[in-house]
């Protein structure tokens, strides 16, 4: 789903970052104006989480195992889960905003690409997901369903825009870039509904307060950051370990009808999370130095932020 660089002509590009420059700032303003203070640290953790989460490919064939995805990976993207979480779209916004700045420095996805990747799995991701759990609850649906309808929408139908992107950038065919992009992705909401649907529940049972239960607090949401940094921590180590080889649904896509490799020239820091000579080592090594990036610019954005 992370369009890279040199996909995307740099005149489509800028209007795709002025669109996305106004939802930010307006994400910014929901931090500032209505965001609980209280769930400031789980909000920085639960980012730098996303960034970890992101960076473990897991094989499609695992959710459902058919010859056609034998070769594709899927990985989490976490918007309609924040949205849910924090009640309100614009949290998604935000927090995927800080995710693909720092994606883009290790080259999952692109500077220049970043405009049209916060549209498609920040903006469409977080509005469609929380509005269609938002709907379906309304209409009296269990909310694990409505938690998973959300949350596999806010996959799949971000792909279909991102396929129109793409097609017109001049990269993929409409009819046939919908139909591959729209399986794949299809079959990542699934696994996307299973694990929002999971950490949903979780999280109630420990903060019930957050998810709009009035309920006791139990745990504080420093404990629970905490005790949620240690386990993505974890994960982080495990991820180059863990991660499928498999390209993911832009990946396998874009080889069946790109003819020749695209270069952006665009250099990155420390490319598929790689810091040259140490080995896998180096991936653990390069995934918490972004996860602490992240926790870093959280931080600062917050001391931004009280003083607003």
């Amino acid at each position: 789903m992370h369009i890279p660089d040199g996909y995307i002509p740099i005149h489509q590009a800028a209007f795709y970052w002025a669109i996305a420059l106004i939802f930010i700032a307006r994400s910014i303003k929901w931090a500032r104006e209505d965001m609980n203070e209280d769930h400031l640290p789980m909000f920085g953790v639960m980012a730098a989480g996303m960034f970890v989460l992101q960076t473990i490919n897991i094989a499609a064939s695992l959710l459902i195992p058919i010859p056609m995805l034998g070769g594709v990976s899927w990985h989490v993207v976490g918007a309609a889960l924040t949205a849910i979480i924090f009640a309100s779209p614009w949290a998604a916004v935000l927090l995927m905003t800080m995710v693909l700045a720092i994606q883009s420095l290790f080259g999952d996805g692109g500077i220049t690409t970043m405009g049209a990747n916060i549209l498609n799995m920040g903006v469409l991701g977080g509005f469609i997901g929380y509005y269609t759990f938002l709907g379906l609850g309304r209409l009296n649906v269990k909310r694990s369903i409505a938690i998973f309808t959300g949350a596999w929408l806010s996959m799949i139908l971000p792909a279909i825009a991102l396929v129109f992107e793409l097609w017109f950038a001049g990269i993929f065919p409409l009819k046939d870039g919908v139909f591959f992009m729209s399986l794949f992705q299809g079959v990542a909401g699934i696994g996307e509904g299973a694990i929002t649907m999971i950490v949903f529940g979780a999280i109630a049972k420990v903060r019930p307060d957050m998810v709009g239960e009035e309920k006791f607090r139990q745990v504080s949401t420093v404990k629970l950051a905490a005790a949620c940094a240690v386990v993505f921590a974890g994960l982080a180590i495990a991820a180059p370990f863990l991660a499928s080889s498999n390209p993911d649904g832009l990946e396998q896509t874009a080889s069946m009808f790109l003819t020749n490799e695209i270069n952006s020239g665009i250099s990155v820091l420390f490319g598929d999370y790689a810091i040259p000579g140490m080995g896998e080592s180096g991936g653990a090594a390069a995934i918490l130095l972004g996860a602490t990036a992240i926790l870093l610019l959280w931080l600062g954005l917050t001391k931004i932020l009280k003083k607003a």
